[in-house]
């Protein structure tokens, strides 16, 4: 018995060093992974020169991961308090040109919750339960969807947009104004007189026209002011709301993102990464886009709205979307491959095969065309009524940059759009839908000018 407990006392004390070693080597493995990426960090966001730049450069060339060429963020910021969703918006960066462009999702955007998402919703909130889910406001998803929202609202527009959402992170504005108070503010012009006042929310809103310095609480007023209480607001409603967002957040990017900043308030960006965000984005994420942050010109972010209308149903304002414009407007702005435009060979349309659908409102445009183009050397294989959504201006659809460019000539408003799969579904080389705002006056007088001056 003696014997067998102290056979117990060995195995014992052999799994319990065994245990502590793996301790001392993962704790060591920490303590050197923070070290590095810190060192990573400090030598990219550092303003002054060092020797060290060149080593950490080639050391990040080979250890770290590189970006892929686009990258999408959906972010979210939402009132805790009262649990509405404020502000929606798509952050794409490109690798390649060093680009950000933001997209802002009208909170107002009608949208029709499928199923099962909506089953999530009506458990979370039963007082919804006889709502129509086609009659909803995109808003509701994050706002209904409680823990899952995000998930939610990421899915939901990656179907509308035809996208992949990479990462996505949803704040709150008390983090929002932390970090604000934190850097010391955010210099903004605002636009018209803002005053508001609703107790049941404990919303307070003062705020007087042009340039000033907005302190987080500030900013929150900004942020959410829509209409004073003798319901007057923007002049364009929920876009020139969405414009006026935008501004300020490129504003709020140059600040928050400066070199300056982040070396004076380390602290406050730590916190308002683990209290403040919930997000999906790892360290080992940032680890790719360390050697990218001195390249991005914050101040050059390009700034979207999604093409929308705005409408009354039952009494209530809509934002309406249209599909198939949405999607087109999201390959453009974060799907179309980038090409160094000296590398872009252009070919003529002259063997291609040619549909033209008309798009406009003329009758018999498509014929028109048709005659013109063939008089001209193309090869045209088929016309008929475009089902699309109306567009002022003429699309050309081809499956690659470089083609269709030599048709333009004949259209006083066209576009490319390079949609591989749509000229697939089209079934020729090329496809031209015309719009509303060519009239065959107008490609008379084009292709007139044109064979004049050959």
């Amino acid at each position: 018995m003696k014997n067998k407990n102290k056979k117990g006392r060995k195995k014992r004390k052999k799994k319990s060093l065994t245990k502590r070693f793996f301790k001392i080597v993962f704790s060591i493995l920490t303590v050197y992974f923070i070290g590095v990426v810190c060192f990573f960090v400090y030598a990219f966001i550092s303003n002054e020169p060092s020797n060290n730049n060149t080593f950490v450069n080639k050391v990040v060339d080979k250890v770290a991961p590189k970006p892929p060429e686009r990258t999408l963020a959906l972010i979210a910021c939402t009132d805790e308090a009262e649990g509405r969703t404020d502000g929606i918006m798509l952050v794409g960066y490109n690798s390649v040109n060093n680009q950000i462009s933001v997209v802002s999702i009208p909170r107002d955007t009608k949208v029709s919750i499928p199923p099962d998402m909506w089953q999530v919703m009506v458990k979370n909130e039963p007082i919804i339960a006889n709502d129509n889910p086609s009659f909803k406001k995109i808003n509701s998803i994050p706002n209904y969807g409680k823990e899952r929202g995000m998930e939610f609202l990421q899915r939901y527009l990656e179907d509308l947009l035809d996208v992949k959402i990479d990462y996505y992170a949803h704040f709150n504005f008390e983090g929002f104004k932390y970090i604000i108070d934190s850097v010391g503010g955010i210099e903004f012009d605002v636009p018209q007189r803002m005053h508001y006042s609703d107790p049941t929310q404990d919303l307070y809103i003062n705020l007087q026209p042009g340039l000033q310095l907005l302190d987080g609480d500030k900013a929150e007023q900004l942020l959410r002011f829509r209409k004073d209480n003798n319901n007057v607001g923007y002049a364009r409603g929920d876009l020139q709301r969405v414009e006026v967002q935008q501004a300020f957040m490129t504003k709020f990017f140059e600040k928050v993102l400066s070199i300056d900043s982040i070396i004076s308030n380390p602290k406050s960006y730590i916190t308002t990464l683990t209290k403040y965000i919930d997000t999906n984005f790892t360290i080992s994420d940032a680890l790719k886009y360390v050697g990218e942050v001195k390249e991005v010109d914050i101040s050059n972010t390009q700034t979207y709205t999604i093409p929308c209308t705005t409408k009354s149903i039952s009494g209530i304002s809509f934002v309406i979307v249209d599909e198939q414009e949405v999607k087109e407007f999201a390959y453009e702005v974060f799907k179309k491959p980038t090409i160094n435009p000296e590398d872009i060979v252009y070919e003529d349309s002259f063997d291609k095969s040619i549909q033209i659908l008309n798009g406009s409102y003329t009758s018999g445009l498509a014929g028109k065309t048709k005659e013109l183009l063939e008089d001209n050397g193309y090869i045209i294989g088929d016309i008929g009524d475009s089902q699309d959504t109306k567009s002022e201006e003429t699309k050309i659809y081809v499956s690659d940059v470089g083609q269709g460019n030599d048709l333009q000539k004949f259209f006083t408003k066209s576009k490319i759009v390079v949609n591989p799969q749509k000229v697939q579904d089209f079934g020729y080389d090329i496809t031209i839908v015309i719009g509303t705002g060519d009239e065959l006056k107008d490609i008379s007088t084009q292709i007139s000018d044109n064979t004049s001056s050959n």
